[in-house]
């Protein structure tokens, strides 16, 4: 997987290009700890080129989510392709994430 963001006064996003799977963890550390501190309001993560996530990742983005929820911030996943947003709604993510 590679990472980069976006920052705006009202979001940061987070663009996750390739395979995002358990061998991301030590990458996406830092994604963590950039919404631990964080002052926008929203927290997105852009997956319009993520070909693949696997149960870890999901864990990953479940982790980000109670952590940006911490700090009211709005939790969005935009541009997810069919296969992958399949895959999150069917574990409930929903529950978690805004589709955009």
């Amino acid at each position: 997987m590679k990472i980069s963001v976006k920052m705006s006064p009202t979001e940061r996003e987070f663009f996750i290009k390739g395979d995002f799977t358990t061998h991301d963890e030590d990458r996406f550390f830092d994604v963590f700890m950039q919404i631990r501190s964080m002052t926008e309001s929203c927290v997105v993560f852009n997956l319009a080129q993520c070909s693949f996530i696997d149960s870890a990742a999901m864990g990953m983005l479940v982790v980000a989510c109670e952590e940006a929820a911490k700090r009211n911030a709005a939790r969005v996943i935009r541009s997810a392709p069919a296969l992958i947003k399949d895959v999150l709604l069917s574990a409930g993510f929903e529950k978690f994430y805004t589709f955009q």
